[in-house]
C-alpha cells in the first residue's frame, strides 16, 4: 500500500501509536475515576466539563504557539503537556482544590496536541490516499487500545501511582519518532478576509462529534457500575471492545478511496444509533454489553475513518488549514461541554443516567446529515 511508502507518515503513526498507548490506558477510566474518588454523578460531570471548556479558554495559546513556532515544533510541546495529564489526577480525593491543576492541565494539553496534530496530519498526507492513512492509523491505535485498558485497569486496581505515571512515561517517549518528521513552513497570521469566509464545514460536524463522543462516554461509566466498579473486569470488556474494532479500519479506509465515503457515513452512524438504543433499553448484563460492544467496535470502523477522512481532506484544501483546525476543534468543544453539562443535569435531577446516551444519538443524526452532504458536494478527494 502507497501509505506504506509515506516515511512522515509512518514515523507520525508510531508517535500516535505510542501517545494512544497511553491514553487507552487511563482515559476511559477517567469518569469512572472521578466518580470513585468520592464526586458525586452530576459534579463528576461537571468537573469534566469545566476541564473541557478550559480547552476552548486556552485555543488562542495553541494558535499564536503555531504561527510562532511552528504547527511541528507545537505538536512536540503538546506532546509533552498532554504526558502530565495523568500524574494530575494523582492527588484527585473528592471536591477539593486539587481538580484545578487536573482541568488545568487537561484542558491546555487538549489544545497544544489536537490543533498541531490535526493540521500536521492533514498536511504530510495524500487527499487520494487519505482513508486508507486514517483507516490504518485508527487499526495501529485499536491495537494499543486491546492492551491499554488491561493494563490501565490491573494497575488502577493495584496502585494508582503506577497507572497513571506508566501512561506519563510513553507519552514522554512519544516525542522522540517526532524527531524524525519534517517541520512545515510557518503559517501566516490568518487575514480577516480567511475568517469571515472559512467553511463551517468542519465546525458543525464536530459540534456532532463532541456530542456523539463525549456524551457516549458516559457508557464506560454505566459498565463500570455494573461491574461492581472493578477496574481490572472493566479494563478487560474496554480491550476487548478495542480489539473488535481493530479488525475493519483498514478495510474500511480503502472503501472510502474507492468512492464508498457517504455510504460508509450512513452506515457507521446508522449502526451507532441502533446500538445506542439498544445499550440504553436493553444492555444489563455482560454478555449483552459484549455484543453491543463488538457492534459499536465495527460502527466506529466505518463512522471514524469516514468523519476524519473528510476532515483532512478539507483542511487541506482550505485557504488557511491551521485556521480550518483551530475552528473546527473550536465545534468540538462546543458539542462535549454541552454533553457534559447536560448529563450533569440529567443527574441532579434524579434521572437514569442511561437517557443521556439520547444526547450522543443526536450527536449521530447530525453527522449523518453533514457528512452525507459533503461527500455528495466533494466527492471523496476534497
Amino acid at each position: 500500500m502507497s501509505f506504506f511508502s509515506n516515511r512522515d507518515l509512518n514515523f507520525l503513526n508510531a508517535h500516535y501509536g505510542l501517545r494512544a498507548m497511553g491514553w487507552e490506558m487511563c482515559s476511559m477510566f477517567t469518569l469512572a475515576y472521578l466518580y470513585k474518588q468520592g464526586l458525586s454523578l452530576p459534579l463528576a460531570f461537571t468537573v469534566y466539563a469545566g476541564m473541557l471548556f478550559v480547552r476552548t479558554l486556552t485555543r488562542p495559546i495553541a494558535m499564536w504557539l503555531c504561527l510562532k513556532k511552528g504547527v511541528h515544533f507545537t505538536l512536540m510541546i503538546g506532546t509533552a503537556v498532554f504526558a502530565c495529564r495523568y500524574p494530575a489526577m494523582l492527588p484527585i480525593k473528592g471536591l477539593s482544590w486539587m481538580l484545578a491543576p487536573f482541568m488545568l492541565v487537561s484542558g491546555l494539553a487538549d489544545v497544544l496536541y489536537w490543533v498541531p496534530y490535526h493540521n500536521y496530519f492533514a498536511s504530510i498526507g495524500d487527499s487520494e490516499d487519505r482513508g486508507s492513512s486514517v483507516g490504518i492509523r485508527d487499526a495501529i491505535a485499536t491495537v494499543v487500545a486491546v492492551i491499554g485498558p488491561v493494563f490501565g485497569g490491573l494497575l488502577l486496581a493495584v496502585n494508582a501511582f503506577y497507572a497513571f505515571m506508566m501512561p506519563f512515561v510513553l507519552t514522554l517517549i512519544a516525542v522522540l519518532p517526532l524527531l524524525k518528521t519534517p517541520s512545515l513552513p510557518l503559517p501566516a497570521k490568518p487575514t480577516a478576509e480567511e475568517k469571515k469566509h472559512i467553511d463551517p464545514f468542519g465546525f458543525i460536524v464536530f459540534i456532532g462529534d463532541g456530542l456523539f463522543y463525549q456524551a457516549g462516554a458516559i457508557w464506560p461509566l454505566i459498565v463500570f457500575m455494573i461491574l461492581s466498579e472493578n477496574y481490572g473486569n472493566f479494563g478487560f470488556i474496554l480491550a476487548l471492545a478495542a480489539f473488535f474494532r481493530a479488525m475493519g479500519s483498514m478495510l474500511f479506509g480503502k472503501m472510502i478511496d474507492k468512492g464508498k465515503g457517504a455510504l460508509i457515513c450512513y452506515i457507521g452512524y446508522g449502526m451507532h444509533i441502533a446500538i445506542l438504543t439498544i445499550r440504553g433499553l436493553f444492555a444489563y448484563t455482560v454478555p449483552v454489553i459484549i455484543a453491543c460492544d463488538f457492534f459499536a467496535a465495527i460502527a466506529y470502523c466505518f463512522s471514524m475513518t469516514g468523519l476524519m477522512t473528510a476532515v483532512y481532506n478539507a483542511t487541506k484544501k482550505a485557504k488557511h488549514p491551521l485556521y480550518f483546525t483551530y475552528y473546527t476543534e473550536l465545534g468540538w468543544d462546543v458539542g462535549a461541554v454541552s454533553a457534559m453539562l447536560m448529563c450533569a443535569g440529567l443527574t441532579a435531577l434524579d434521572i437514569n443516567l442511561r437517557w443521556g446516551l439520547i444526547i450522543s444519538i443526536a450527536g449521530a443524526a447530525l453527522k449523518i446529515f453533514v457528512l452525507g452532504r459533503y461527500y455528495r458536494k466533494h466527492g471523496n478527494h476534497g
